[in-house]
């Protein structure tokens, strides 16, 4: 079943802080409710994720699968290359400034091999996006106060 996902929102941080944290891709559990675990396989010259594992969990059935990153200045996409139960489609998170902080627009389409309902499929999906964005703004504006700890 195809899915098509737009959500526009707001986070009160500037625009370089939400790429920071859209770019910790080893967090991507802490904020989406279906993402169990990311693993960086590879990295682009300038450090940031470009082949991820990521084991995936929608409707409670878990899938291993491969994204593809690509990065641009506010802009970070990813595309499905591979998925042990057949998912494929990708996305993006397009930031940009406001007078608030940031404007976010993550634009998600998918195929997802769910035995459901399509209603079903896509009412869930949409739920669970919105979840998602709701925690990442969360985590977004705190992102920084995070990453400073003691070493001990």
């Amino acid at each position: 079943m195809r899915t098509k996902t737009d959500i526009r929102f707001d986070v009160d941080a500037d625009p370089s802080q939400v790429m920071d944290a859209l770019m910790a891709i080893e967090m991507l559990s802490e904020w989406s409710p279906d993402l169990d675990d990311a693993r960086v396989a590879t990295r682009d010259a300038e450090g940031r994720p470009r082949r991820v594992f990521i084991q995936v969990s929608v409707t409670n059935t878990p899938d291993m699968q491969v994204w593809e990153f690509g990065w641009a200045d506010y802009r970070v996409s990813w595309e499905v290359s591979d998925s042990t139960r057949g998912a494929r489609g990708g996305g993006f998170f397009e930031v940009t400034a406001s007078e608030t902080g940031s404007e976010v627009l993550l634009h998600v389409e998918q195929y997802t091999p769910a035995p459901m309902p399509g209603f079903l499929l896509k009412k869930t999906v949409r739920k669970s996006y919105e979840a998602l964005v709701q925690n990442f703004v969360a985590y977004a504006e705190q992102f920084p106060e995070r990453e400073l700890y003691d070493r001990v």
